[in-house]
Parts: structure tokens; C-alpha cells; sequence
């Protein structure tokens, strides 16, 4: 007996069985109880029973068939809100059956889903090797910075950086020594910034950093900050200890006027120049 009645909670079909078949012979199960009280068999109160029984059958098979099946209405409003607005779907549905299931492995699947999609979307928006942001971050979160430094009336400092003869290290000291630097002059690069200073990895040795600010050197102080430690870093490679310097394009921006595509080409300009003048240089043209 057990065993049937909890086949009886774990299936929806079964459910829906006994409600269909308890409604449709409910006036018969109150007429007899009617007739076994020994009422009399007029037919009016006979047609008045059948009728509040049929009715009363009525109003509690819907109850129980919405108590059974609302579930699905919320998971598909649920499920609607998340492929319109990307809200995780969450829907509370009591019991054992088979709606019970389908809902828990439906956000179990949404869940795996949005597990997966939040790894993608770091691969996609950090640099494996350095661990910062790369192109792609920064172009989506430089714009909050832009927002925010023109309600503040603060300037955009904008510094590109690039490694001097960075390939003659991977040439001769191979590529995993390459890897070490880079991922040490992030950290370096890092300890010199503030924490909510923007930095991100934009090209093979070429990083980029934006800081918001409201003086007129901040930028150029801040970079020359960087190469000065990447400089006064020995690193020792293979059998020999180097010196590693980079050069650095600053570009103080105006937020209201400039775009950070505009920003960024200026800061690349003031890099080549740097380049052109001797490497391990800050050059901060001001446009």
C-alpha cells in the first residue's frame, strides 16, 4: 500500500487520474450518500444534489489541477524572463512528480549554462597569460570611466606602454622566458597604479593603462612610476641578469569632448615618438 501511494505523489499522470475520476463521480458518491440517509427520492432535491455535487466537483477539480500544472505556467514566464532579460530563472515548485523534476532539471541546466557562459565570457574579456583584462575588457569598462570622469570634470589619462626589444628576449632566451616577463611587469605595473586604475594587456608586450584624475600631470608622474620599476628590475634569464625598459605614449583626454578610441590612438602616437627617440622614454604630447 505504501509503495502505491508513493507512486501515487511521484506521478503527475496519476494525480490527474484521481482528481478527474473523484469530479466526475462526485454527484454519484453524493446522491447515494443522499439516498442512504434515507431521504426522500423526489426528484428535485435529487436534481439539487446531483447539481451542488457536479459544481463542487467542478470548483475543486480546478484547484487541484492549477495547484498541479501552475508550476509549468510559472517555469515558462520564468524561462521568458530569462531569454528577454537574462534574470536567472528561480521557480518554487513543492512535491515529487514529474513537474517537481522537470522544473529542478531545467535550472539545473540554466545554472550549468550560466556557469559556463560566465567562463567564456572571462576567457573571452582576460588575457590567459598576465591574468588582466584584454582589448575587449577594456573597451567595455573604460566607458564608466569616461562617464564618471566627466560628471567629476576629471581628465582621462590614457598610457600605452610597449617593451623595448622584447623579441630579441624571446629569441634568445625562448618564449617561456618571454612568458615570466610579461607576467612579472603586469605585476609591477599593477604595484605602481591604484586600485581602481584601469590596466589591460592590448598586444603581444603592449599594455595599456586608464586612470581618471583631476590634475595636469598625473598621468605623466604615473608612467614614468612604471618605468622606473620595470628599469630597476634585474630579472635573471638563462646564465645572464638584464635590464628591461619600456617606452610610454600619455595622453590626457577629455571625456566630454574625445572618445576612447580617439584617447588610445593618441597615447599609440606618443609611444611611436617615444620609440623614435630613443626607447625607455615617457612622451606626453598635449593635443
Amino acid at each position: 500500500m505504501r509503495g502505491v501511494v508513493e507512486a501515487v505523489k511521484g506521478s503527475l499522470v496519476a494525480k490527474v487520474f484521481i482528481i478527474c475520476f473523484l469530479a466526475i463521480h462526485l454527484p454519484l458518491i453524493a446522491l447515494m450518500f443522499y439516498l442512504g440517509l434515507g431521504r426522500p427520492a423526489d426528484p428535485v432535491p435529487i436534481l439539487v444534489v446531483a447539481l451542488l455535487a457536479t459544481l463542487l466537483g467542478a470548483v475543486l477539480s480546478y484547484l487541484a489541477v492549477f495547484q498541479l500544472v501552475s508550476p509549468i505556467d510559472r517555469l515558462v514566464s520564468a524561462m521568458d524572463r530569462y531569454q528577454t532579460e537574462g534574470i536567472e530563472p528561480f521557480v518554487d515548485v513543492k512535491g515529487t512528480d514529474g513537474v517537481k523534476r522537470l522544473a529542478d532539471k531545467i535550472l539545473d541546466l540554466v545554472r550549468s549554462q550560466e556557469k559556463s557562459l560566465s567562463v567564456l565570457r572571462r576567457q573571452a574579456n582576460s588575457d590567459p597569460l598576465t591574468g588582466l583584462g584584454n582589448r575587449r575588457w577594456l573597451q567595455n569598462a573604460v566607458s564608466i570611466e569616461i562617464n564618471r570622469a566627466a560628471r567629476r570634470s576629471q581628465w582621462v589619462w590614457v598610457i600605452a606602454f610597449d617593451l623595448d626589444r622584447f623579441k630579441e628576449i624571446n629569441d634568445r632566451y625562448g618564449h617561456a622566458a618571454g612568458d615570466e616577463v610579461l607576467m612579472i611587469i603586469a605585476e609591477a605595473t599593477q604595484r605602481q597604479l591604484r586600485p581602481y586604475d584601469l590596466i589591460a594587456r592590448i598586444g603581444g608586450e603592449e599594455f595599456c593603462v586608464v586612470s581618471t584624475d583631476d590634475s595636469d600631470d598625473f598621468g605623466l608622474k604615473a608612467a614614468e612610476r612604471i618605468r622606473s620599476a620595470i628599469e630597476a628590475w634585474r630579472p635573471r634569464l638563462g646564465n645572464d641578469t638584464i635590464t628591461i625598459t619600456a617606452s610610454f605614449g600619455v595622453h590626457k583626454g577629455d571625456p566630454v569632448l574625445q572618445s576612447f578610441s580617439e584617447m588610445l590612438r593618441l597615447a599609440d602616437e606618443n609611444l611611436y615618438q617615444a620609440k623614435a627617440k630613443g626607447r625607455n622614454q615617457v612622451v606626453g604630447l598635449q593635443r
